[in-house]
């Protein structure tokens, strides 16, 4: 891309994708494609992604190992919660998991992506596929077997007053994913400190990998309150520093000028500090 193209992309990021030639498609069946139109994109990286996305059918494998990742700090309550749902439904469904939970320490600004990569990497040698589970999604219609393409489960979040609320086009909550795929887009940014954009950046570390996403029109899961402090302010006013630079940071891969390969699973660093085995599930403590 000449150098002043993307200087001026760095500033002007206005073109969209306009229409996803897949956005439809499908559109009769329980899963369907994850639309990319709302996308901000230059032209450069429209063309690179439409050149990318073939259209691929959704289909399921049984008898795989899973391994559920659920990034964690403070959510003692959520995850008590979560637990006993999860592992009654996948008894259910004859899925053979185990439940991963990464905690971090220390006082450092939560970092999800970094959280889920370390999971990844720490049960890869007995996983085929995973699901990247948030503590406070707990599954009321949910699959979780194995998907041949990236899958999000939520659709619908029942919020604490019982309405029905869709999810819109983010790529989080509950996300199941074979070994080879999130290693594939080099899994998340390590780089995402506290809340926000981490899942969008990982949608498009998928659709850059040539990856078709989908998620299940049925799937519905409760959302559990999260703390006041957790909570990311609407108001520019009253946005928090680290998530402008989230927003920004995002932004750049999104406009082509940051590489996935450079930031992820291949550059990971952390330290074990502590594992246990829980009842029906593994904790381990780490400090990133």
């Amino acid at each position: 891309m000449p150098a002043v193209q993307r200087w001026l992309n760095s500033w002007w990021p206005s073109t969209r994708l306009g229409t996803d030639p897949l956005e439809d498609w499908l559109v009769e069946d329980r899963y369907r494609t994850v639309s990319i139109a709302n996308w901000k994109l230059v032209p450069y990286m429209k063309r690179r992604l439409l050149r990318r996305r073939v259209a691929l059918p959704l289909t399921f494998a049984t008898g795989r190992r899973l391994t559920i990742v659920i990034p964690f700090r403070d959510r003692d309550a959520h995850l008590q919660q979560l637990l006993p749902v999860l592992r009654s439904t996948l008894d259910r469904q004859g899925v053979t998991a185990t439940i991963l939970v990464v905690e971090q320490s220390g006082r450092e600004p939560f970092n999800r992506g970094k959280l889920i990569n370390i999971g990844i990497k720490h049960a890869a040698e007995r996983t085929d596929y995973y699901c990247l589970h948030d503590v406070d999604a707990v599954p009321v219609t949910a699959n979780y077997l194995c998907p041949s393409q990236p899958l999000r489960l939520v659709n619908r979040l029942l919020t604490a007053e019982g309405e029905s609320q869709r999810t819109g086009y983010y790529f989080s909550g509950a996300v199941s994913i074979t070994r080879e795929q999130v290693f594939l887009a080099n899994g998340f940014s390590n780089e995402y400190r506290g809340w926000g954009k981490e899942d969008d950046d990982f949608f498009f570390r998928l659709l850059l990998a040539g990856l078709l996403c989908y998620f299940d029109v049925q799937g519905l899961f409760k959302d559990l309150p999260n703390p006041a402090h957790q909570q990311v302010q609407r108001k520019s006013t009253q946005t928090p520093p680290h998530v402008r630079i989230n927003r920004q940071r995002r932004s750049r891969l999104l406009r082509g000028l940051d590489d996935p390969q450079a930031d992820g699973l291949s550059t990971l660093s952390y330290e074990l500090l502590s594992s246990e085995q829980g009842d029906g599930y593994e904790k381990i403590c780490v400090g990133c």
